[in-house]
């Protein structure tokens, strides 16, 4: 199982790695523009709030904050720090390796008022490459399906499991490029690089770990396939 994580990992930092280099090398770029210009005129102010309200979906400092919240508490009633340590750590994973990529990338934001922001490596004050809200919709609702069920002691039904993992992805997506917060390519390097980390981080070893023996009845289904 583990073995297999780390193959897909690396699968995912492969394609994450060809992907920026067809971008630096000028690939994508026109149609990264013609996305944000067409945003920009079909942008009525009603749905300017329903995205910006979506947009906090991928808000690390909001997810991460409710979910430690709830791992101390499940901490506290199954007597382990583990929860907890699990949230910790995929912030630690995730700011470890997403901010070092946009400050090394130096892409600006689509309203940039600068030339070529659409450019990778070009401009220092770039932070754009890659969406970090949409590699935080890959890391964060896992760890939150992965607490609810163990706080429940059972298996949520697979709709439910599979709207929890997709839904806040392809929201959030669409949320941050329709804004003109994001170059649809730093999203898309959003979904290579979450699927990445996802695939570091040790869920069902945690899901495992954290079962109580005593709960035999709780038998839940591999979260990450």
């Amino acid at each position: 199982m583990r073995e297999r994580r780390w193959r897909s990992a690396a699968a995912w930092f492969a394609a994450f790695a060809v992907f920026t280099t067809l971008l630096a090398g000028g690939a994508f770029l026109d149609l990264d523009v013609a996305v944000r210009d067409w945003s920009d005129a079909h942008r009525p102010e009603s749905a300017f709030h329903v995205a910006k309200a979506l947009y906090f979906l991928g808000s690390a400092n909001l997810i991460a904050a409710i979910l430690l919240v709830a791992a101390v508490l499940l901490g506290l009633r199954d007597r382990t720090v583990r929860p907890a340590l699990l949230v910790v750590g995929t912030a630690a994973v995730s700011y470890a390796v997403v901010v070092p990529l946009k400050i090394w990338t130096d892409r600006s934001a689509p309203h940039a008022p600068w030339p070529r922001a659409v450019d990778l490596f070009a401009h220092d004050a770039g932070w754009s490459y890659p969406s970090g809200h949409v590699v935080n919709t890959l890391i964060w609702y896992p760890v939150l399906l992965l607490l609810v069920e163990l706080t429940l002691r059972r298996t949520l039904p697979a709709g439910i499991r599979r709207a929890v993992l997709l839904g806040p992805v392809l929201i959030v997506f669409a949320a941050v490029t329709y804004l003109g917060y994001h170059w649809v390519t730093d999203c898309v390097a959003g979904v290579f690089l979450g699927a990445a980390l996802r695939g570091l981080l040790p869920l069902d070893d945690a899901r495992g770990q954290l079962r109580k023996p005593s709960d035999a009845r709780f038998r839940p289904r591999q979260l990450i396939r």
